[in-house]
């Protein structure tokens, strides 16, 4: 019987069907415990009591539990009669395929095979339908439900060909178990088979990918498998662009001698990564002519030789072009949970650089060994940056407002700021070039610091009369001079998704557009060959996850020609439109496969204490951060669209309000009344605006050197809490009536890190975060003190907020909301975090008054799952120069 949507398996909720078979059913599900969708193949009820059935079954659970490769689709589990599988998104494989796209994926396939038969799995069933081509062009092999890890085919009742898998009893001495068309002719005359039955099924599915047209397809199945066992194969039908040595290797992937047969699927491997690099063999000499025109011959040869000989002197004495090297593709698992928040590749390709991990610092790998060593004091990193020689990194520290840049080197010691306060109007993208200078966008604008730290010096602003918002990517071009960087315009309402690709002269200013309308969020220039001015401008397009290229002649400041796209499926940082990649000056490129979604990119959702979630009937929009009001029943949100605006969303009305003008929101925290909302915009102050925007907002107090953060009011009404840039805790005195020049108060110094305040209900305890063991953790201080400070937090933490009785502490750590019971009179005592519930939510969020359930932003449902895959290609400039020809 079939299943329908919401019907539960254990915790999986079944959304829709995907497909049937003669092994089972397979289905859409959510798991609602981990927040992720997956396949669930089911074995149908009629089945339950047919022992061969379910002995396959659990054979497929096992032969998939000893299999991990990123081309074979990972299980999860079984629950009951249900394997609880990756779910794979993409088509099916199918041809005709150009030369090199085939070539690509049968490669992957080889690889996949290859991990089986070092197992000692053969999978007996490989055909198109069983392989899925994912949007970034993964290769994914699926359905190992005949697969066996022994050379004798096992015996059982006769099944019935209920789906295009044929398993029917042909003879009492064998079986076959397989689809006629892919099969093997020992498998069709029911043989035992081994691991070469899958190169023959290797060779249809690439003589398929290549022709476009199935080798083997009879009237009925009868005649399919007489053909299998018979019928000719013109390899002639191959097409002209097929490589002599694919050739080959089709020919000896189907022969049916199976002793003649290609004996190891690692030779496939290995033959089609040779392609392109096999010397020409020289051609044949021509032969001399007789009689009456020997002279004249003789003549020819001679001045033919002259002219050879001027050619080799040429050759020898100009340089000699290298070699096209062969581009190999690769994945690389990091020893770190989470999608990585960043990547970067130093410039000479031997060291990855990447943020992971619950605390999101920086690990380091040496690619020729297997160790990833964490970099300790870089909690909270992103944008990532390695120096010229690799020996230091510089990397944006986000972990407090405004944020910092500085760099730590890889040898050891303690990170160093450079810049103290970078505004985050614009994306704080940073560049160190080969100058040893650090180029940054700060508030917008172009900014550049000596490496060794300065008084940064502003090179750029946007231009309002030109709707530009800010500037973003800067890379220092050949010879110094020239800046490349992308301009996020007012008609664009998330950066990277509009705007141009300019170059800054250092010297005069001048401003020259490169590239109109384009997507440059993440945006990068490489020369075609070392010391070229010809190369390429490089840059990812965060709706659609693509890489795309244009020839630049960096020597005259020019593209060649337009765009086009060079690399699908990249993924971004966090829904962000920054690419998860880093590419070495010798062109070994690593990224993170995924892409992003195009839709709407947050909802609002509530989430009980046990993980259910309830949607918010909140329009879908880019939410960064919100706070309840004191009674439940409004939002406010600080919503991404022209710059960063707050608005308050009624959930008894259903409307949403705009309270501040284009990017000039921040952060707000309610008054205890209800009545106003205090935040701190863009600038260095903290103002107070009513709530229902009936006047406009006014100004608490101004700060001189820093910026100021509140997060959080008093019971009382009378006090303001918050940090500064330096991560200090303050507070500030509510005026009574008119806002003045209200006078910031220190609460806690800044010897260590302390962000996000929050006042206990009773008022007399204040939760924050701080980072003085290194790691991230929440504390409780008495207010307004004197007295010990309490450690609530055990394994990190971020974001504490109180219930609305005082007896409960919740704070985040990773995907998992943390709860802590709590007494606060008459003196404090905190018990041990218990898990509430876990799953994939941005990082802001708020308690209802009841404390039954969270307000929480949730991530688009085409937004990627959490993987620690990193995609590497090696020698990819190689492709890029193939698919964009460079500046003449």
């Amino acid at each position: 019987m079939a299943l329908t949507a919401g019907t539960r398996l254990g915790p999986y909720e079944i959304l829709a069907p995907i497909g049937a078979g003669g092994m089972g059913e397979v289905y859409r599900a959510r798991d609602t415990k981990l927040k992720r969708e997956v396949a669930l193949k089911v074995l149908p009820d009629s089945f339950a009591g047919d022992p061969e059935r379910m002995a396959r079954f659990q054979r497929e659970a096992e032969v998939l539990a000893a299999l991990n490769h990123p081309n074979i689709a990972t299980i999860y589990g079984v629950e009951d009669r249900a394997l609880v599988m990756e779910l794979v998104e993409g088509e099916n494989l199918k041809g005709p395929l150009p030369v090199e796209t085939a070539l690509n994926y049968a490669r992957q396939l080889a690889d996949a095979l290859e991990a089986a038969h070092d197992k000692g799995i053969t999978h007996r069933d490989l055909k198109p339908a069983n392989i899925m081509i994912t949007p970034a062009g993964l290769v994914k092999v699926l359905d190992f439900g005949l697969a066996t890890v022994s050379p004798d085919p096992s015996s059982g009742s006769a099944d019935r060909p209920n789906s295009p898998t044929l398993t029917m009893r042909a003879t009492q001495a064998g079986m076959l178990m397989g689809t006629a068309g892919y099969m093997s002719p020992e498998q069709a005359a029911g043989k035992p088979v081994d691991k070469r039955a899958d190169i023959w099924s290797f060779g249809v599915v690439l003589w398929e990918m290549l022709t476009g047209k199935r080798l083997f397809d009879g009237e009925t199945i009868s005649h399919t498998l007489a053909d299998v066992l018979r019928a000719p194969i013109d390899f002639e039908l191959l097409s002209k662009e097929t490589p002599p040595a694919i050739r080959d290797l089709v020919k000896r992937c189907l022969d049916r001698d199976v002793k003649k047969r290609l004996r190891d699927i690692g030779e496939a491997r290995i033959a089609i990564e040779k392609v392109g690099t096999e010397p020409q063999a020289p051609a044949a000499a021509p032969l001399a002519p007789n009689g009456a025109s020997r002279r004249r011959f003789s003549w020819a040869l001679a001045a033919l030789a002259l002219a050879l000989a001027a050619v080799a002197l040429w050759g020898w004495l100009r340089p000699t072009p290298p070699e096209p090297r062969n581009v190999v593709r690769l994945t690389a698992t990091l020893p770190v949970a989470n999608t990585p928040g960043a990547l970067a590749m130093s410039h000479d390709g031997s060291r990855l650089a990447f943020v992971g991990g619950p605390q999101r610092q920086i690990y380091v790998r040496m690619l020729d060994q297997l160790e990833t060593r964490p970099i300790s004091g870089t909690e909270g990193a992103t944008f990532l940056c390695f120096s010229p020689d690799g020996q230091w990194i510089s990397y944006i520290d986000s972990s407090v407002q405004p944020n910092k840049l500085k760099k730590i080197a890889l040898a050891g010691g303690p990170a160093q700021i450079l810049a103290d306060a970078i505004q985050t109007t614009g994306p704080p993208t940073q560049d160190w070039g080969l100058d040893d200078a650090i180029l940054f966008a700060s508030n917008g604008a172009l900014m550049r610091i000596p490496s060794a730290g300065g008084t940064p010096q502003t090179l750029a602003t946007p231009d309002p009369k030109k709707n530009e918002l800010f500037y973003l990517s800067p890379r220092l071009l050949p010879g110094g001079k020239q800046v490349l960087f992308a301009i996020a315009q007012a008609s664009s309402s998330t950066p990277g998704r509009g705007g141009e690709i300019a170059a800054l002269n250092l010297q005069t200013g001048e401003k020259k557009t490169l590239v109109e309308g384009v997507s440059a969020a993440t945006l990068l220039y490489f020369p075609s060959r070392p010391g070229s001015s010809a190369g390429h401008i490089v840059y990812y397009v965060y709706n659609t996850g693509s890489l795309m290229a244009v020839a630049f002649d960096a020597s005259r400041m020019e593209v060649k020609g337009s765009p086009i796209p060079v690399l699908d499926g990249v993924q971004g940082y966090s829904n962000s439109p920054f690419a998860l990649m880093g590419i070495s000056d010798s062109g070994t490129l690593a990224y993170v496969a995924g892409g992003l979604s195009t839709g709407p990119a947050f909802t609002l959702v509530w989430v009980d204490r046990m993980g259910v979630e309830q949607p918010v009937a909140a329009p879908p929009r880019n939410y960064v951060s919100l706070r309840l009001s004191p009674e439940g029943q409004r939002i406010a949100l600080l919503i991404a669209g022209q710059g960063l605006q707050l608005w308050v969303y009624d959930l008894a009305r259903g409307t949403l309000r705009n309270l501040t003008s284009e990017g000039s929101g921040g952060n707000a925290i309610w008054t205890p009344d209800g009545k106003r909302l205090i935040y701190s915009p863009t600038s260095r102050s903290v103002v107070s605006a009513p709530a229902d925007a009936s006047d406009p907002p006014s100004i608490l107090t101004s700060a001189e050197n820093s910026r100021v953060t509140p997060t959080s009011v008093s019971p009382d009404g009378k006090l303001v809490i918050g940090h500064n840039s330096d991560g200090g805790l303050w507070v500030m005195p509510l005026p009574e009536g008119s806002p003045g020049n209200a006078k910031l108060q220190p609460f806690l110094d800044s010897r260590s890190q302390k962000v996000d305040a929050a006042f206990s209900p009773d008022g007399h305890w204040v939760a924050y975060r701080s980072n003085e063991t290194g790691n991230r953790e929440i504390y409780v201080a008495p207010y307004p003190g004197p007295g010990g400070k309490f450690l609530i937090s055990t394994e990190g933490g971020v974001t504490p907020r109180w219930s609305s009785d005082g007896r409960e502490l919740f704070y985040r750590n990773g995907d998992k909301m943390m709860a802590v019971d709590v007494q606060t009179s008459p003196a404090f005592r905190a018990g041990t975090p218990k898990v509430l519930f876990q799953g994939t939510y941005a990082g802001s969020y708020d308690v209802a008054p009841d404390g039954k359930r969270f307000l929480m932003i949730k991530p688009p449902a085409g937004a990627q799952a959490p993987t620690d895959q990193v995609t590497m290609v090696l020698n990819w400039f190689e492709e890029l120069r193939r698919r964009v020809p460079v500046a003449k």
